[in-house]
């Protein structure tokens, strides 16, 4: 496992290369960036200052949790994040974030709008969930997240990791949030499970209508 930081133009990365589970043991997924044991925190606290000096103490908050969530929720391959340029989109101006998930999603139970509804529960929610105060980032009316992942069928755990190699079909999510509709969470006129009906979701770039997920949702990559 190594953490990496990189600084190029206005690209800060922060990564996470996790053994692949087929021949080694899946760690504990990690609580916070500490429980990270080869990632130096030097390197760690000097990757994060840049991204706070540049973007705001938010976009620290977003980045390490769209990190420590993937993780957590099922991520199986390689995970790393970066803070990437503010976008212009229709006339708003958005913070990107670019996220590979290390998710692989059976696709034979899970359809392309169902996959995006779990990214979202289990990565965009409970990152937002942290934002306090609203969402505030520099010289932004918002923020966007790029989420990789793939998908392919499988029956069991033990059946993706026979074959973690051939991990299927490359897909790209992209989740538009605005700081007005993190501030009507924070007021009690939405959820932020109803947030994803209100924000603007994309696939592999085309727009999709994507419903907030079902209360009984199994919400996990594979059918295990």
């Amino acid at each position: 496992m190594r953490i990496v930081g990189l600084l190029g133009g206005t690209v800060l990365v922060l990564v996470l290369a996790v053994p692949s589970f087929a021949t080694e043991p899946t760690p504990a997924p990690p609580d916070s960036l500490d429980d990270i044991p080869s990632a130096k925190p030097a390197d760690v606290t000097r990757l994060l200052r840049k991204v706070r000096t540049r973007h705001g103490e938010d976009a620290v908050v977003i980045q390490t949790n769209l990190l420590l969530n993937a993780m957590q929720k099922g991520s199986v391959l390689a995970t790393g994040v970066r803070v990437d340029r503010v976008e212009e989109v229709r006339g708003k101006r958005y913070l990107a974030f670019v996220l590979e998930t290390g998710f692989v999603f059976d696709d034979s139970t899970r359809d392309r709008a169902e996959r995006a509804q779990i990214l979202w529960a289990t990565i965009m929610e409970p990152t937002l969930a942290r934002l306090q105060d609203g969402l505030q980032v520099n010289k932004a009316d918002g923020m966007l997240v790029e989420m990789q992942y793939f998908h392919r069928p499988y029956r069991s755990a033990d059946e993706l990791r026979a074959h973690i190699d051939e991990p299927g079909t490359s897909e790209q999510a992209r989740f538009y949030v605005l700081s007005s509709d993190v501030d009507d969470v924070l007021h009690g006129k939405i959820s932020f499970r109803t947030l994803l009906a209100q924000a603007r979701t994309t696939v592999d770039g085309a727009d999709l209508a994507v419903a907030p997920p079902p209360a009984d949702a199994l919400l996990t990559p594979g059918p295990e």
